[in-house]
């Protein structure tokens, strides 16, 4: 065979099928965006089965009946004692041989006081949300980790699977390793869910705090939403600089089979109510759109509209003048308090 034709010349032909299998993934999901309205339009009123069918899709380990004795615990090291607090790096042994570890800011008094879990994001950790690097800067957490102690809480920040190896060393590949939980049916969201959820069994078993709360900034703001969602005991939240929908950022570990047709965020936020949810995106945030975030904020508000509930009355959405960045302004974190200690 002796034909020979430039690699090229089919260009526009693989152009094409791109553009048609966007095509027919959009109307696909226009679809399925009516069938998950649909399927939700009870989501109000029946959270408890809606709240199963998440874990559900999530998958393992959240929809398995595993038992749940109070996880093992070691303090790692006494990191610092500043009179009122004193600050720990420990870890907490959430599964068999699987160990969360994690920054914990103890507040050193007998009376009982709220505990909030406040997550970092992509490429940070603990210590980079703290301050430890950088001589005190916390990049764009600014204060959601100091902004708390005053409020004399104690704190817990675990370290997820999202810090940046290029800075930090140990590398690793999150989305093989999401595809391999999910060969295995379950997802890295699932897992670190759990794995969170599991935190606050041992802290209400030996701190037995007053309350639970949760703040987080990007990937932070993802777990935040989809953990209160999740575990019913974290009474008030702010998801900063996430909210929006998977349709228009459909990145491999924030999407499930079927989700399209399940549960997208303005659902996920749903399954936190009676409870306290605040969204937050900056108004020129260069990841996500505030359009996206606005977009699905009015769609909790219809879900509150047909079910004759009042948005106020539990969720709050702002848009603050800023970039990809935790809200610097104090009144949510002012009014996460008031609700951790009513």
């Amino acid at each position: 065979m002796q034909f020979r034709e430039d690699p090229h010349k089919n260009e526009a032909l693989k152009a094409r099928h791109i553009s048609e299998l966007e095509a027919l993934i959009a109307r696909r999901e226009d679809e399925l965006a009516s069938t998950r309205k649909a399927y939700c339009a009870d989501i109000l009123q029946n959270t408890e089965a809606h709240r199963k069918a998440y874990l559900d899709m999530l998958g393992w380990p959240l929809n398995a009946s595993l038992p749940r004795p109070t996880p093992k615990a070691e303090i790692l090291e006494e990191l610092g004692d500043e009179g009122e607090y004193t600050l720990f790096r420990m870890q907490i042994e959430v599964l068999d041989g699987l160990w969360l570890t994690g920054l914990y800011y103890r507040l050193n008094t007998r009376e009982r006081r709220p505990l909030v879990i406040s997550q970092h994001g992509g490429a940070g950790t603990p210590e980079l949300a703290s301050g430890f690097y950088f001589d005190g800067s916390t990049v764009n957490y600014h204060a959601m980790v100091t902004g708390l102690l005053p409020h004399r809480v104690h704190v817990f920040m675990p370290a997820l699977l999202l810090w940046d190896p290029a800075f930090y060393g140990a590398p690793y590949d999150r989305i093989r390793l999401d595809a391999r939980l999910k060969r295995v049916g379950g997802s890295i969201t699932a897992l670190e869910v759990y794995a969170i959820s599991r935190a606050i069994d041992y802290f209400e078993a030996t701190v037995n705090p007053l309350s639970f709360g949760m703040v987080g900034c990007s990937y932070g703001g993802h777990y935040t939403l989809f953990t209160t969602a999740a575990e019913p005991r974290i009474r008030s939240a702010i998801s900063s600089s996430f909210f929006s929908g998977r349709r228009h950022y459909a990145w491999p570990d924030w999407v499930w089979r079927d989700s399209a047709a399940l549960y997208d965020d303005p659902e996920i936020a749903c399954l936190c109510y009676p409870r306290r949810l605040c969204v937050e995106l900056g108004d020129k945030d260069e990841l996500f759109a505030v359009e996206y975030s606005n977009a699905a904020t009015e769609e909790v508000k219809d879900y509150c509209k047909a079910a004759d509930i009042d948005p106020d009355s539990w969720f709050d959405s702002i848009v603050f003048e800023g970039v990809h960045e935790y809200n610097p302004s104090p009144a949510p974190v002012e009014r996460l308090i008031r609700d951790l200690e009513a």
